[in-house]
C-alpha cells in the first residue's frame, strides 16, 4: 500500500470522507524507526480543549547499561504500567520481554474508556500480540463497535493485518499531529454509532 499523503487522511477500499462515516483511523509509522511523539502532542491538545480523550500511550524509558523498557501510560490518569521489562538475557538475545500480566492492566483502561463513552479512544499499540488477535485486540474492536471514535498507532509492517481485521474501511493517516487534527475535525459531523450498521464490518469482531 502506498504511503498516505502527508497531512491528508486517506480512507479504506472505495471510501471517501463523505461516504465513510466510520470513525476510526490507523496512524501508520515505520516499524522500529518511526517517531510517534505527534500522537502524544495531539492528545495533550485535545485535553486542553476539554475533549474527553482516553486510552493508552507508550514511552520508552532508559534503564541500566543501555537497555530500555516500554511503559503504557493511561491517558486519563497518567498512571504508568511497565509492559515490556527486558532482562539482560532478553536484551542480549532480542527475545520477547512482554509482561502479559501488566498487559492485562492496559485492557482495563480501554474497557473503562468504553464504559464511560469518552469522546475519543487513542491506542498506541498494535504489535505482535494484536497481530495474533491477542493483547488489546478485543477491547480495540469493542470500542469501534460501540461507535466511539478511535485512533490507533499501527506499524507499517502490521498495516495489512489491521486492514484485514477492520474490513479496510477506516482512515489511514501518516503519524503526524497535523493529520490527526484534520481527521478529528473531519469526523465531527459523522453519525455516532454508524459503525454498527456498516456491512463491511462483518469480520471486525472475529480476529
Amino acid at each position: 500500500m502506498p504511503s498516505p499523503k502527508k497531512g491528508s487522511p486517506s480512507h479504506g477500499k472505495g471510501a471517501t470522507s463523505t461516504d465513510n462515516p466510520v470513525q476510526f483511523a490507523a496512524a501508520v509509522y515505520p516499524h522500529k524507526k518511526g517517531k510517534r511523539r505527534g500522537l502524544a502532542r495531539f492528545v495533550e491538545s485535545l485535553k486542553k480543549s476539554r475533549v474527553r480523550v482516553a486510552g493508552i500511550l507508550q514511552e520508552k524509558v532508559s534503564i541500566d547499561s543501555g537497555m530500555s523498557r516500554v511503559d503504557a501510560i493511561d491517558i486519563t490518569t497518567g498512571q504508568r504500567i511497565p509492559i515490556n521489562r527486558p532482562t539482560r538475557e532478553n536484551w542480549k538475545n532480542r527475545t520477547c520481554s512482554l509482561d502479559v500480566s501488566a498487559l492485562a492492566e492496559t485492557t482495563a483502561i480501554l474497557r473503562r474508556a468504553i464504559e464511560n463513552r469518552v469522546d475519543l479512544i487513542v491506542v498506541e499499540k498494535f504489535g505482535d500480540e494484536e497481530r495474533e488477535g491477542k493483547g488489546l485486540t478485543n477491547e480495540i474492536f469493542q470500542g469501534i463497535a460501540a461507535g466511539i471514535p478511535l485512533l490507533i498507532a499501527v506499524p507499517d509492517t502490521n498495516l495489512d493485518i489491521w486492514n484485514d481485521r477492520s474490513g479496510g474501511i477506516g482512515a489511514v493517516l501518516p503519524c503526524e499531529e497535523n493529520a490527526f487534527h484534520e481527521w478529528w475535525i473531519s469526523i465531527q459531523g459523522a453519525t455516532v454509532g454508524s459503525v454498527r450498521h456498516d456491512s463491511r464490518l462483518g469480520r471486525i469482531m472475529a480476529p
